[in-house]
């Protein structure tokens, strides 16, 4: 019923199918019981009542009689060995009877090892006969499994189409939705490849023809963008390998391939950091994307320096949008939001949450628009950041917030064949100006700044008046 993981281990061969094993495993289960009756028979037969029959590794099996004893032993004994007060003999019988026990282990997995090789001779005879039957099997139990689940966890039958396609009503985590159970939000995803045929012709199965190709997902630290991207993944993979899929509807066009992006892994014995390994998985994804493929990007550039991390997510994104294969991308870089505006087939998807007393809660479910903030600093808090800690990055993220608004918003340039004549700057900061006070306050948004930024900045401001204003000496 349990097989050994190794034929050495011994126990594959079950009790009562080989009489010859069985004898042999006897031999080492039963010693016990076999010397106790040869002591009884050695005892009754010579009438010596203080015989004992036992057993070292030094010596081996033996019997022995008291000094006392000693005159009573029969000639055919053989002295084995002397001691103080006792002697140890052996005899033919318990000779035989030491050297089948001693190797009844091995005798018994010699016994099995031929056993099971013809069993193997037996089965090859008859291979042409099992090999389809173990096909069939296989298929039935995958099948089988597929079916078990899909009921058990109310999976729907997908609609499969020809159409780079990607419209899932409601989906769910095939995992997450076991093991979070009622407290798993589900979610819809739609995509559409750009191959797909013109949305005003339309379509017969109902999908969303307006969907993008590119959806940017934004959004707090530990809200499920990760999960979301997964999800999609992972139910076009079921899809295609002929299982229901976790959701109320699906509609999954046929697929060339899944790449992904996602974790942070390195490979330092071949030479390769985490980015390198990030990069040149990136570089797979835009080298072999095609328009039926499905791509899963979990954060771009995130190894290196910001301004480098951004660009290389920027343009990742572009050619991703312009090469049209259904793409995921989730990011933190909430300046590549505005790509919807100057790319066809981008949209932008936030994760919600809420603060609420101090605290960050997360919905998570994914809606469409664009997120306004990360909230890492209430993360590291969950994570137990120290206070003071977390207390001086609430105070630094107020800090850069104002010097980041007073450097103006971010405006990217046009993308490759733009028709833009005046291609604007990409700068991140202002150049120091001629007035920094005033400079700072005509740019400063004062309706997005939180009471605490905004006291930190008058207070910051009038620092550098008064140093400013100190007469020289």
């Amino acid at each position: 019923d349990e097989p050994p993981a190794h034929l050495r281990n011994g126990g594959l061969i079950r009790d009562g199918y080989d009489a010859e094993l069985d004898r042999r495993r006897q031999l080492g289960t039963n010693a016990q019981d076999w010397l106790a009756q040869y002591q009884a028979d050695l005892s009754q037969r010579h009438n010596i009542p203080t015989v004992k029959v036992g057993f070292n590794k030094v010596f081996g099996y033996y019997i022995e009689l008291s000094a006392a004893q000693r005159s009573k032993a029969p000639p055919e004994w053989k002295r084995k060995q002397t001691l103080k007060n006792a002697e140890r003999y052996i005899t033919p019988e318990l000779k035989e009877f030491e050297d089948k026990a001693l190797s009844a282990e091995s005798q018994a997995l010699a016994r099995e090892q031929e056993l099971f090789a013809r069993l193997c001779d037996q089965a090859t005879a008859c291979s042409w006969a099992l090999t389809p039957y173990a096909d069939a099997a296989a298929d039935l139990d995958v099948l089988r499994g597929f079916a078990e689940l899909a009921r058990k966890r109310s999976y729907c039958r997908p609609e499969m189409v020809s159409e780079p396609a990607l419209d899932l009503v409601s989906a769910r985590h095939p995992v997450l939705d076991h093991t979070l159970a009622d407290r798993y939000v589900p979610n819809d995803v739609r995509l559409r490849g750009r191959s797909a045929k013109d949305p005003s012709q339309g379509t017969d199965n109902g999908v969303d023809a307006t969907a993008p190709s590119l959806a940017l997902i934004t959004g707090p630290n530990m809200a499920g963008k990760s999960t979301y991207i997964r999800t999609a993944a992972l139910c076009v993979l079921l899809a295609h390998a002929g299982c229901f899929v976790p959701a109320d509807r699906a509609v999954i066009g046929l697929t060339d391939r899944i790449f992904t992006r996602v974790g942070s892994a390195d490979e330092l014995h071949t030479g390769r950091s985490t980015f390198m390994v990030e990069m040149t998985e990136t570089a797979a994804i835009c080298h072999h994307a095609t328009p039926h493929s499905l791509v899963v990007l979990d954060e771009i550039g995130r190894g290196t320096s910001t301004l480098d991390g951004l660009s290389l997510a920027w343009a990742v994104a572009e050619h991703l949008a312009n090469l049209g294969p259904r793409t995921l991308f989730a990011t933190h870089y909430h300046e590549l939001t505005s790509l919807d505006q100057s790319l066809p087939g981008v949209a932008n998807l936030h994760v919600t949450a809420r603060e609420w007393d101090g605290r960050v809660v997360f919905l998570h479910k994914v809606e469409p628009g664009r997120a306004d903030r990360s909230y890492g600093i209430h993360v590291a808090k969950l994570a137990g950041l120290p206070d003071a800690v977390v207390a001086r990055a609430a105070d630094l993220l107020g800090e850069l917030s104002v010097q980041h608004q007073a450097a103006g918003s971010f405006t990217p340039p046009p993308p490759p064949h733009s028709e833009s004549i005046e291609p604007p700057q990409m700068p991140l900061f202002a150049q120091p100006p001629e007035h920094p006070v005033v400079e700072t306050l005509r740019d400063t948004a004062i309706e997005s700044l939180s009471p605490l930024a905004a006291f930190d900045l008058l207070r910051r401001l009038q620092q550098e008046l008064g140093e400013d204003a100190a007469p020289a000496r």
